[in-house]
């Protein structure tokens, strides 16, 4: 309250006697999120110790579970461990730094279903299901599965060491320990430890909790490990065809179909989209096809549905699905799309799919388009997404603005080449702030540099703004440019353009900068304008 009371006082004396201050955008610094990883590599990070197991012995699994409850008596919570036969085909938390296939991530644990970038399958064979239990009554609170080729701390519990269970006990003793009704996550962690056996009564037991349990994650969890068994698409056809069933059950049956490695799944997919009516569903079958392994098949059944299917959101979903198939042949379908289809969200799709697709075509063509496209908007979104698609645009974009006139149009490209980290992208934005003719353009210009971090863009920013012979709108967009950086950056050069500019604007504009940061220094700063 002192500090606001403080910034008032101040701001109406400066307002009297012309001498300093304010600002709309605030030194408040914002957390920036540089973006979601990519999943090249899904992996535990490994511990700096591992835990040492105790060996349990016993006649069997139930004989060893009571074991290592009676050793572990009157301590603190404890694991129970045993390996069991696993799956092949699956990885679980590999160490790989490229994948390509489905993964699933369940409490601490990763799942993959896939190959490796040189089309290795990737599978850990080395694998053990871990019960988290309470002392005294041994009742289990967590279930994991674990690599046991990876190093873990495992919460700082002791681990009970079961050794290995054959799959009767230990599909018997999950089967009867745990009820897929729960609405808690141990049902289906229990469903992933019973997909990952290698036994053929899985599939049956997976099934039933399909049928039977009212948790969803269990019935969709299940669903998914059902395509990955394969062997079940006619179950897996009657639940996306049933509609009385939930569409997200429904939908994740379609993918359940695509993933899998059955003969004739992509056929009974383009069945389902011929009979299947529900829009949620219609769309799912199409993003699950674009999936399916037969990808010559796929693509040309996707670029139909791109072409003809008389619901828009089915286009656009099949316009997505495109831009995933790395080929040549994928620049001209899409050209097909945008050329032929009249609804202006389709189009806005294409674009989209031609900056995902890794087809050097694709950029060439939207290159194109940001040049001569008769609708303004789209023009825009092309030149937008041309960004997406980072270094190798630099040239074509830096080109599109020289040969521009609408300064829309460039105020567009320069955004674009803002979201590419570049030395040549800020020689290009300096170029501009420094003597564009447009003073809008070099305003815009001015507050992209203050987005990118670094010694250079400051110094500029505080150049520009400290400048007794440039535009004050320039020297304003500076200050607040220059505003928005890390206060131990902004706050000294505030103070000093406070104290010290000419213009009365400019020093009223980093004053209000300095009030809405809180930094301390500028507070010293108010006291001692006020003590004066």
């Amino acid at each position: 309250m002192k500090f606001a009371l403080l910034f008032r006082i101040l701001i109406v004396t400066l307002g009297l006697v012309t001498s300093a201050c304010a600002r709309t955008a605030g030194v408040s610094t914002m957390a920036t999120m540089e973006g979601a990883p990519v999943w090249s590599e899904q992996t535990q990070a490994p511990a700096t110790t591992v835990q040492t197991f105790t060996t349990v012995t016993g006649t069997d699994l139930k004989t060893r579970l009571d074991a290592a409850a009676q050793q572990a008596q009157g301590q603190s919570p404890y694991w129970s461990a045993y390996a069991f036969d696993v799956r092949p085909g699956v990885a679980v938390d590999p160490a790989i730094h490229e994948f390509h296939g489905s993964m699933n991530t369940i409490g601490d644990t990763s799942v993959f279903v896939g190959t490796t970038a040189s089309g290795m399958t990737v599978e850990t064979r080395n694998l053990a299901v871990f019960l988290l239990r309470q002392p005294g009554n041994s009742q289990v609170t967590r279930m994991e599965i674990y690599n046991l080729e990876r190093k873990r701390e495992y919460s700082g519990y002791p681990v009970y060491w079961l050794g290995r269970s054959n799959n009767d006990e230990s599909l018997n003793y999950l089967r009867s320990s745990f009820d897929p009704n729960q609405p808690n996550l141990m049902g289906e962690r229990a469903v992933l430890a019973i997909a990952l056996h290698d036994d053929a009564r899985v599939a049956g037991m997976l099934k039933e909790f399909i049928k039977s349990s009212q948790n969803q994650r269990v019935r969709s969890s299940s669903v998914y490990w059902l395509g990955q068994i394969g062997g079940e698409q006619n179950f897996l056809a009657d639940l996306v065809r049933n509609d009385a069933e939930e569409k997200r059950l429904r939908r994740q049956a379609a993918h359940a179909i695509g993933e899998s490695r059955d003969r004739g799944a992509l056929a009974l997919l383009q069945s389902l989209y011929d009979s299947v009516k529900e829009g949620e569903v219609h769309r799912s079958i199409v993003q699950a096809a674009g999936d399916n392994q037969d990808k010559d098949a796929a693509f040309a059944f996707v670029a139909k549905v791109a072409r003809t299917d008389p619901d828009r959101d089915a286009r656009k979903t099949a316009v997505r699905q495109l831009g995933e198939f790395e080929r040549d042949v994928v620049v001209d379908e899409l050209n097909k799309v945008y050329t032929n289809d009249i609804d202006y969200d389709v189009k806005r799709t294409v674009l989209h799919a031609l900056a995902e697709t890794k087809v050097p075509r694709a950029q060439a063509r939207l290159v194109e388009l940001a040049r001569t496209e008769p609708s303004s908007e789209l023009r825009r979104q092309a030149i937008h997404v041309l960004g997406e698609r980072g270094e190798s645009v630099i040239d074509d974009l830096i080109k599109l603005y020289d040969s521009e006139k609408s300064p829309e149009v460039r105020r567009t490209v320069l955004q674009s080449l803002s979201e590419i980290k570049s030395s040549r992208v800020e020689d290009k934005l300096f170029a501009v702030a420094g003597k564009d003719e447009n003073i809008d353009l070099r305003r815009q210009a001015i507050r992209l540099l203050g987005e990118r971090a670094g010694k250079r863009s400051l110094d500029f920013l505080s150049e520009t703004a400290q400048s007794t012979d440039i535009n004050a709108e320039i020297q304003l967009q500076a200050v607040r440019a220059i505003s928005e950086r890390k206060p131990d950056e902004a706050v000294p050069v505030l103070i000093k353009i406070a104290r010290t500019h000419p213009n009365q604007l400019v020093r009223k504009q980093a004053i209000r900068s300095l009030g809405e940061s809180g930094d301390p220094r500028a507070i010293e700063f108010f006291r001692e304008v006020l003590a004066r």
